[in-house]
């Protein structure tokens, strides 16, 4: 049974890495490409505390949610991409086996302490679970460093590789696939990537203390299932044969077998992944799993003291989070994507796993991850950057893959018609205003069939005392989607002389209704 459950981990990772390639323009498959998102146990919960309703797009998290009670926490150890990937890990590092004596479970209260104060704090309108929920962690990750390194580092090695005369036809046919079907758009860089990779090795490093640290202790999916799996029916059984060698206690990844009693453990804890099966010597093969109607419980270790104690925090935080005063500069360049639901709806239903921005960058570029410039609720939210993109006028993806709702998938010419903002004129930087010389740059790029960006011909008198006619640009407001392809068009170096705000934005509640 380990073995199946290492190649069906293998299977569902696999699973993972083909939506995420096959999430970008020109977007033409079969499944969802947020499919795998929708497996998140926690999306039902939280999006129930948000809506009071649960839309059946999360069927799979339900499914999840349903077999649980029976099979206990075979979503951690069979079906989740992060835990793989911590599995994968803790086999590079090869820590020492003294990471035992460091974990023996006195922080599991602490995930359920994670769980309850950030269902306290989705009452008080502030939810933060996306930051904690495994499959969004492992989406952002992906789409942040993994991907963007990834593509990175093969592009120069095959660069590197075809001064050799002898591999040249070879690694450009390398080159020629690698460019077709991995990364077809332009290398992605990303804002605030530094704070990704403080997170990354905060999940990642946890390993030199205890294998599945990050699933053990602070995992609020985790918490959630292990909650569900406490008096689940599918038992592991120690038969009467067990030479009490205590290897598949030492051996355990997620420390669920009891220490000093092999006979005992958590169904809390346990992630049905078999190996203690495995560990158990072939001469005395000991351990079976059978179902039993009538099975023991196993107590989730978070105590009454903890849960008063995460319950004033979670109250103390929400007030927390109202505080501040916004930046005004920032707060103006705060501009979502079309389709996104009213802001603060928006910050409720976003899960920060940047698959929209993951998208974006196959066509347009715009959108980035946020960072803590507006506010701490802001970090891994999507944030349209006009120096580093554009908001393609032909393109209305982003909505087609958030698994939310946090922006909807607009139609293409409902989302041609939808203003992200506007655009303003910098006087004191666009060339005509400055230089008195024409500059078509923006008006040529404007993508509206009327065109946005006009122009006021009129004389102008020069330094020397000449005159000459010059096209002096404005903006329509009635006109302008503010996509942010003429500030990122913009000839002016460093500052643009056009710059979009998110004036004039529009928000739906909705889906509109075809006509």
């Amino acid at each position: 049974m380990a073995r199946a459950r290492r190649i069906v981990q293998v299977l569902f990772l696999g699973f993972f890495v083909f939506l995420f390639f096959t999430t970008r323009y020109p977007y033409q498959v079969t499944i969802s490409g947020d499919l795998f998102l929708r497996f998140s146990p926690l999306a039902p919960l939280f999006y129930f505390v948000d809506s009071l309703t649960i839309p059946l797009f999360f069927w799979p998290a339900l499914l999840i949610l349903l077999l649980t009670p029976f099979l206990g926490r075979f979503f951690c150890g069979w079906i989740c991409p992060l835990g793989t990937a911590l599995d994968v890990t803790d086999h590079l590092l090869k820590s020492p086996d003294n990471r035992k004596s460091r974990d023996r479970g006195q922080f599991r209260w602490f995930k359920f302490a994670l769980l309850s104060g950030l269902l306290i704090l989705a009452v008080f309108s502030i939810h933060l679970w996306g930051y904690f929920d495994p499959l969004s962690i492992f989406t952002r990750l992906t789409a942040i460093i993994f991907y963007p390194l990834g593509t990175f580092s093969t592009e120069r090695f095959l660069q590197w590789a075809s001064q050799f005369s002898f591999a040249e036809n070879t690694v450009y046919a390398l080159y020629d696939w690698f460019k077709t079907y991995l990364m077809p758009e332009k290398q992605a860089f990303y804002n605030h990537l530094a704070v990704t990779v403080v997170f990354l090795l905060i999940v990642f490093g946890l390993e030199k203390v205890s294998r599945r640290f990050w699933c053990r202790n602070i995992c609020p999916a985790g918490a959630l299932l292990g909650f569900l799996a406490q008096f689940r029916f599918y038992e592991r059984i120690v038969t009467d044969s067990c030479p009490v060698c205590n290897r598949c206690q030492t051996d355990c990844k997620m420390n669920a077998i009891v220490e000093g009693d092999v006979r005992s453990s958590s169904k809390v804890e346990c992630i049905e992944c078999f190996s203690c099966a495995e560990k158990c010597p072939p001469s005395h093969p000991s351990i079976v799993y059978r179902w039993r109607w009538k099975p023991y419980h196993s107590t989730p270790d978070f105590q009454r003291r903890q849960f008063l104690g995460t319950a004033v925090s979670g109250v103390v935080a929400a007030g927390l989070f109202s505080l501040g005063i916004p930046h005004k500069t920032s707060a103006a360049r705060l501009i979502r994507p079309p389709g996104a639901i009213p802001e603060n709806e928006f910050l409720d239903r976003c899960i920060r796993c940047m698959e929209c921005v993951r998208m974006c960058q196959s066509n347009g570029a715009c959108l980035q991850p946020g960072g803590f410039d507006l506010a701490l609720e802001n970090l891994w939210t999507p944030v349209a950057d006009m120096r580093k993109g554009y908001c393609e006028y032909n393109c209305n993806l982003c909505g087609q893959v958030c698994p939310t709702e946090a922006i909807l998938p607009l139609p293409l010419k409902e989302k041609q018609k939808t203003p992200m903002g506007i655009a303003y004129f910098d006087k004191n930087l666009c060339i005509p205003y400055v230089r008195h010389e024409d500059c078509l740059v923006c008006e040529e790029h404007c993508p509206t069939p009327d065109k946005a960006i006009k122009f006021d011909i009129r004389e102008a008198r020069l330094p020397d005392g000449t005159t000459r006619m010059v096209k002096y640009p404005y903006v329509v407001r009635e006109l302008c989607i503010g996509c942010g392809i003429c500030e990122y068009k913009c000839p002016v170096p460093n500052q643009p002389g056009i710059f979009v705000v998110r004036e004039n934005e529009k928000r739906w509640n909705t889906l509109p209704v075809a006509n």
